[in-house]
């Protein structure tokens, strides 16, 4: 797919209270945790959009109150995981 380009009126963002130079970055982040958080997105295509790797956007999705969307495979994978890492 291309990539695409959102434009946003700039007066849109007067009185954000977000640096100007780390608007692109939050905004990306910002959608990126909207859009997997409704089941959208994929976790993979969430953590490209915001351009961080899966243990950073969980993170932020936690920090900042997200849902993150599991399903059964994706539990009893995390209980395994856990169990492994217990193991060791």
């Amino acid at each position: 797919m291309q990539d695409v380009l959102l434009k946003l009126p700039g007066e849109s963002l007067i009185g954000a209270r977000i640096p100007p130079f780390e608007i692109e970055t939050e905004l990306r982040r910002r959608l990126a945790a909207a859009l997997f958080s409704d089941g959208i997105i994929s976790g993979a295509s969430a953590c490209r959009m915001a351009g961080m790797d899966k243990a950073e956007f969980q993170f932020i999705l936690g920090e900042r109150g997200h849902r993150q969307p599991l399903t059964q495979t994706d539990y009893e994978q995390d209980l395994t995981n856990l169990t492994a890492w217990k193991n060791h």
